[in-house]
């Protein structure tokens, strides 16, 4: 399938450039350049016949670069019209070349140019092929004609002159043909980085602008189901019948998970660029949600604990507690009924870590690796976004979050607060 769209366009825009610009100056190196052999050839003893033919050759090939050169500064030439050129400027050298003695003869030299500015500029691409394939055939029927067809080589005085000037233009061709190439790209280099940011600048808005309009919606909800719960578990108090009990639970649940979604979601999209660190005493601080835990706990049949050192330290301590909150939940969520769960607290060097370990199923190296990528879970349910959370609450302190864990031995993960929490205990 063809690509399509600006990357495109800024892809075959250097190639435009190189062929406009080639086509544009070439004229200025040719001229001077047919007029010398113009003269050498006029003056070398070659019989009339053959300078009357070779010198209307000239004249029309300069006419058609001329021509060229107009058009390319009315409009950029497209690849396929620089092959056309390429193509018809070896058709035009080969007929001087069989001009001024064929293979022997002093133009032989700028018969390469085009071909390798077309190379250089179309790569390895077919258009490139088919100038070199074109180039070989043209040597090849030039090493087949006899020696003096149609006129007879030119004296060895001005053959050399000639050659010397031949050499020359060839370079000056290529020159002309390379620079062009260094600048096209050099430019396109730009236009592309320009383009890029752009692209990049209009993807970040976007993603604002829906990550706002998620939170709103997120938040309108939340309302809602708060009251909706809270209905239900009313309800469930006083139903008198098992089955509408069981039924209002199971309603309750559910919007309790839809909770636990909205909640993580109003929590990775909350931007952490105000932090506002203070010295707290870090085991009251987490000890400040052990009820609404210990009450979770015990539902599922868990047992939590939670203790540490007196540990003082400079954090946020409303996103230490919701990182925390965060992975306490997931590792209750992961342990089954019996299983315990423990958050602990302590120095390490100059940084506070909280550590929550949980008997649970625990996690493959694999899926360790990937916890904290968002939306990233093994969960039914879940959302990954917790965990994305609690790492960005860690790498905002300058610290992290590792997990250490395998299948049915349970899950360690310890954030680390980083250099700028200072643990004194």
């Amino acid at each position: 399938m063809e690509l399509t769209g600006p990357f495109v366009q800024l892809r075959r825009a250097p190639l435009r450039a190189v062929a406009t610009t080639f086509l544009r100056r070439r004229p200025w190196v040719v001229a001077p350049a047919l007029a010398v052999q113009a003269a050498l050839l006029a003056t070398s003893g070659a019989p009339r016949v053959q300078v009357t033919v070779v010198l209307v050759g000239f004249a029309l090939v300069l006419t058609f670069f001329t021509w060229e050169s107009w058009r390319g500064r009315r409009a950029l030439v497209s690849e396929r019209g620089f092959l056309a050129s390429l193509l018809a400027t070896v058709a035009g050298i080969t007929m001087g070349v069989l001009g001024t003695g064929g293979i022997a003869s002093p133009m032989l030299p700028v018969l390469f140019a085009p071909a390798v500015v077309g190379f250089a500029a179309f790569g390895r691409a077919g258009p490139g092929r088919t100038l070199l394939w074109a180039l070989a055939a043209v040597l090849a029927a030039l090493w087949a004609v006899p020696s003096g067809v149609p006129f007879p080589p030119l004296a060895p005085g001005p053959l050399r002159a000639m050659l010397l000037v031949s050499s020359l233009t060839s370079l000056a061709l290529l020159w002309v043909g390379v620079s062009s190439l260094s600048d096209a790209y050099a430019h396109a280099g730009d236009a592309l980085a320009g383009a890029g940011e752009e692209l990049l600048a209009t993807a970040e808005a976007r993603h604002r602008a829906m990550e706002a309009m998620g939170a709103q919606v997120a938040h309108e909800i939340k309302n809602p189901l708060t009251a909706i719960k809270g209905l239900a578990d009313l309800m469930a108090e006083r139903a008198e019948r098992p089955n509408d009990r069981q039924s209002l639970e199971v309603m309750s649940g559910e919007v309790a998970r839809i909770e636990r979604i909205l909640h993580d979601y109003l929590s990775f999209s909350r931007p952490l660029d105000a932090m506002a660190r203070e010295t707290v005493e870090l085991g009251e601080t987490l000890r400040s949600f052990e009820g609404l835990l210990g009450h979770r706990a015990e539902r599922a049949g868990v047992g939590l604990d939670l203790s540490g050192e007196a540990l003082t330290a400079e954090v946020d301590p409303r996103r230490v507690k919701e990182a925390v909150l965060n992975l306490v939940l997931n590792a209750l969520d992961a342990t089954g009924r019996g299983g315990s769960v423990r958050v602990s607290w302590e120095r390490d060097g100059a940084s506070a870590v909280v550590t929550v370990t949980d008997t649970g199923r625990g996690m493959s190296a694999a899926v360790a690796a990937r916890a904290g990528e968002a939306f990233f879970t093994t969960r039914a349910g879940g959302t990954g976004l917790g965990v994305r959370l609690a790492r960005r609450v860690a790498e905002e302190h300058g610290g992290s979050l590792v997990f250490e864990s395998a299948p049915g031995r349970g899950t360690r993960a310890r954030l680390n607060l980083g250099p700028g929490a200072e643990g004194r205990s």
